[in-house]
């Protein structure tokens, strides 16, 4: 490409849309320079030139509603608050029972005193009609039987039984 002087003549530019979207610019034609000569390139130059991005549409999120809460509930019959002592810490245990017709899967539910000790589920499913027993003292889990390995929690007194669903719903709660 060679450079020329010529005396003032116009510069044309065109923009031109790409199909991708992106915008090229075609310079034909000379520039004016400030002194009134132009400088110019024989033929012609490409410029491409930024586009600006365009925003892309984010689709509307669909909110996927919570399952209902299931029909656990603390079954007093089977439940011993008041038993147990230091030495043997499982003769206190509370019960839950699954009242619903659908399997509970417990996994990360979680058991709450009025002092907010708390027991977290191991993975645990709880079936129809199943009970389940919750020993405040040690041992090897079973399909019936927990172990919350805490020693003695509920008071002989008085207490608060709240139980969560892993999504931090408030399932049920007891007080004896």
């Amino acid at each position: 490409m060679g450079f020329r002087s010529v005396a003032r003549r116009r510069a044309v530019c065109v923009l031109v849309s790409i199909a991708s979207g992106a915008f090229a610019a075609y310079l034909l034609g000379t520039a004016l320079s400030s002194s009134g000569l132009a400088v110019g390139f024989e033929g012609q130059l490409y410029l491409p030139l930024a586009a600006k991005p365009r925003p892309t549409p984010t689709p509307t999120p669909t909110i996927t509603p919570l399952p209902p809460i299931l029909q656990v509930r603390v079954e007093e019959s089977c439940s011993d608050f008041w038993g147990g002592s230091s030495q043997d810490p499982n003769g206190e245990y509370v019960c839950f029972m699954n009242h619903d017709l659908r399997a509970a899967d417990m996994t990360d539910w979680r058991v709450q005193d009025a002092a907010q000790h708390t027991y977290v589920f191991p993975p645990f499913v709880l079936n129809p009609g199943a009970i389940v027993r919750l020993h405040s003292g040690p041992g090897t889990n079973t399909a019936t039987e927990l172990h919350w390995a805490r020693g003695l929690t509920w008071n002989n007194d008085h207490d608060v039984v709240y139980l969560y669903d892993s999504f931090t719903r408030l399932v049920t709660s007891y007080v004896y």
